[in-house]
């Protein structure tokens, strides 16, 4: 079956399976009203509920009650709140990622929608008993913009690409020692102006016209052409032939193009994590990236990092990291040791030891 597209499901999914490994007696039940998108990972069990019931019924009286006769020992909801109101006499641990609706300009429609979105979280952080998060950038945010009573718990993510790096050894050049020309850069993610797609293509068109790149530029992910303009760079990068849109990869095919790239290039404004670049790092992939929002916390000092109001400083990333083979293998050598940080099983370990210290304080 298809795995789960967004990095919110697939972390989800690592998470608990990772629980389930060290606790084996754990009982985990996702409880869902739509068809599951994959394969659930062993000991981990799905109740599928109210398939025909309207969502925000669903979500208000059929969670409610399902949970009031089952009486797990907690609840969680792992996808920035939305926790109903009528759920007693259980624990309730709540994940939001981030706040990106409040700080993306223009995401609302009108003042109404983002004042329902403030009162909304506001609600499901009054009604928690846990409150994560996964970077110290996002507590800091939800602190900022809400009162939660209780502390905020930063559990980070780990990969949640399930491969194996087939890195090459060799160097990405021909016999004369030039650049091959099946080299290339790859953009992973979402096509969105925060994450700096537009800034990406315009600097590598100006480097290619000018012939001081002389790879490609692959882009994966769904094809949201979300402006004239931005739909007129992606025509003009495929008729000169730099630019190769890949849309939406296998897990396999992403492992190869990670493993084959000469950099994963992640220009974003706004991330409450970024599996990106954690993913490209642990699969010997070397990172460009700038130092906004949480980036840094999960790239470190093993990324190359731009500002993408430097347009010339930006470019050079991509002609250093074209003809700069050491340059190469250092990222990829500082990136493994920085990936290796982020393992699912203190993760997980960590987040059970919040959950026993949560019935601890109760007793």
């Amino acid at each position: 079956m298809e795995i789960p597209s967004t990095g919110i499901a697939k972390s989800t999914l690592e998470l608990y399976k990772n629980c389930v490994k060290l606790d084996p007696s754990l009982e985990v039940i996702i409880l869902h009203r739509n068809d599951l998108k994959c394969d659930l990972p062993p000991g981990i069990q799905s109740v599928q509920l109210g398939s025909f019931v309207p969502g925000i019924l669903w979500r208000k009286i059929i969670l409610p009650l399902y949970i009031y006769i089952k009486k797990p020992d907690f609840v969680h909801f792992p996808w920035n709140g939305k926790v109903p109101g009528l759920i007693k006499n259980t624990k309730i641990v709540t994940t939001i990622n981030d706040l990106k609706p409040l700080e993306v300009p223009n995401f609302f429609k009108n003042i109404e929608d983002k004042k329902k979105y403030r009162d909304d979280t506001q609600k499901s952080i009054v009604r928690s008993d846990l409150i994560i998060t996964i970077s110290q950038f996002s507590k800091k945010d939800i602190i900022k913009n809400f009162n939660p009573e209780q502390d905020i718990f930063v559990l980070y993510l780990g990969p949640t690409i399930g491969c194996e790096s087939p890195r090459k050894t060799r160097e990405d050049t021909n016999e004369q020692g030039n650049m091959s020309t099946d080299s290339y850069f790859i953009y992973v993610g979402g096509y969105a102006k925060p994450k700096g797609i537009e800034e990406l293509i315009e600097t590598f068109m100006k480097l290619y016209d000018e012939e001081k790149v002389k790879s490609k530029l692959v882009l994966t992910g769904d094809k949201l052409y979300y402006s004239s303009y931005f739909e007129g760079l992606i025509k003009q990068g495929k008729e000169k032939r730099f630019l190769e849109e890949r849309g939406y990869v296998t897990e396999s095919e992403l492992c190869e193009l990670y493993s084959n790239a000469l950099a994963l290039v992640y220009p974003s404004t706004f991330e409450g994590f970024g599996l990106p670049p954690l993913e490209a790092m642990t699969l010997g992939c070397p990172v460009i990236t700038t130092r906004n929002t949480s980036i840094p916390e999960v790239c470190g000092n093993a990324a190359y990092y731009i500002d993408l109001n430097d347009v010339e400083g930006f470019g050079q990333a991509f002609i250093d990291l074209e003809n700069d083979p050491e340059l190469r293998l250092k990222l990829v050598s500082d990136g493994k040791r920085q990936a290796s940080k982020f393992s699912w099983k203190s993760i997980s370990q960590s987040f059970l030891d919040r959950l026993t210290d949560l019935i601890n304080s109760h007793n």
